[in-house]
């Protein structure tokens, strides 16, 4: 699949994210109801409000999932989606099922599974190669020891494992830019065609650790909003076990780091250099 499908569908998760937001402010409007206020005044220009957006919201996932299924040459598919739309008379219909005491939007839940039956299509593939890239950056320690190094820095790391990615992923780019307003951010190797990108620590005492863990939360912000990338790798290239793996999944639950950012923690050989040694 291209990019443009990639990011297609991974709008059309984030509308379908948006959604489900907007039926929960449309539930606490509705909750506010009375005979005496839904046709004016503050209250209605709200309920209106809500109502419009949670329509506007569920138009869109039909409307993208219809797009999709045309740019990946599927007009029987693209009709089904069609028809599934022209089938639902009321939008903002809504019902409140036994086991439940939240709002179901029966529009919604259709405009999710017409996705939800071409997303696998989309994204088999992406997650297949993402697993492999996961692996990849797991096992760094064993390409490190393969090539013989002692690494001494990150750039040395991190030049190995992106010389191995290539032989898996033709895209593979260094130094990533994602600008912002102020300042562009480079993650150390990206994949574009995965959406990946990792970010490597060289870690060689318990001082350095505890500021990589620091760095790697400032490099969450710069990196966070940008639709190019939604898979980020945090490696923690360790010579020596500062902190095991549940020490930092437990680091990032405290600090409610963001969900698309997964830490990983391996350990190899090398150390930094001594000043004034060769």
């Amino acid at each position: 699949m291209d990019i443009e499908e990639q990011l297609l569908a991974a709008s059309i998760r984030d509308t379908i994210h948006n959604a489900d937001l907007a039926l929960a402010k449309y539930q606490h409007v509705c909750e506010g109801n009375r005979h005496d206020n839904v046709d004016k005044g503050d209250h209605a220009e709200a309920l209106e409000e809500a109502e419009r957006h949670l329509v506007f919201l569920i138009e869109k996932v039909f409307r993208d999932t219809a797009v999709l299924a045309e740019r990946m040459s599927l007009p029987g598919y693209r009709k089904d989606v069609l028809r599934a739309r022209q089938s639902i008379k009321d939008l903002t219909a809504t019902e409140i099922p036994p086991w439940d005491v939240a709002f179901h939007s029966p529009p919604l839940a259709a405009a999710r599974t017409m996705f939800d039956s071409i997303a696998t299509m989309v994204e088999g593939r992406e997650v297949t190669g993402l697993r492999v890239f996961e692996t990849m950056l797991h096992n760094t320690p064993k390409i490190i020891e393969r090539g013989g190094l002692k690494p001494s820095n990150e750039a040395e790391v991190r030049s190995a494992v992106r010389a191995v990615l290539q032989l898996a992923f033709r895209d593979v780019v260094r130094e990533v830019p994602i600008p912002k307003s102020i300042k562009t951010y480079r993650p150390d190797i990206g994949v574009p065609s995965l959406m990946a990108a990792a970010e490597y620590k060289f870690i060689d005492s318990q001082q350095e650790a505890k500021a990589a863990l620091e760095g790697i939360y400032a490099d969450m912000r710069g990196y966070a909003g940008h639709h190019s990338w939604r898979s980020f790798y945090a490696v923690l290239y360790m010579t020596n076990n500062f902190y095991n793996q549940a020490d930092v999944d437990h680091e990032f639950r405290l600090v409610k780091a963001d969900l698309n950012w997964t830490p990983l923690v391996v350990i190899g050989p090398g150390g930094r250099k001594t000043k004034g040694v060769a």
